[in-house]
């Protein structure tokens, strides 16, 4: 199933637009320490902001076949804790 960021109080746009710095595609080495990609998947239907906290993750989240419209931050792990079931994974 995987992680997904659900804030409380607001929206996933709005906290990844406060707390993540977008970025392309990035690959899992270039990953800064301390930091976790974001991926926010337009679903047609709705939004999904999943973690990815592996690079078996990243790769799932970032597959070339999967046609749906994408959006990349790198979020501090720390800011992701609280609004996500993230320490399941770690």
């Amino acid at each position: 199933m995987g992680a997904y960021v659900n804030p409380e109080n607001e929206t996933k746009e709005k906290f990844l637009e406060r707390e993540g710095r977008p970025v392309g595609n990035i690959k899992w080495k270039d990953v800064p320490e301390g930091f976790l990609p974001v991926i926010l998947l337009d679903n047609f239907a709705f939004s999904a902001a999943g973690i990815a906290y592996s690079e078996r993750e990243l790769d799932a989240f970032t597959d070339p076949r999967d046609s749906r419209i994408k959006k990349i931050y790198l979020v501090p792990i720390e800011k992701l804790l609280p609004v996500s079931d993230l320490g399941v994974y770690l």
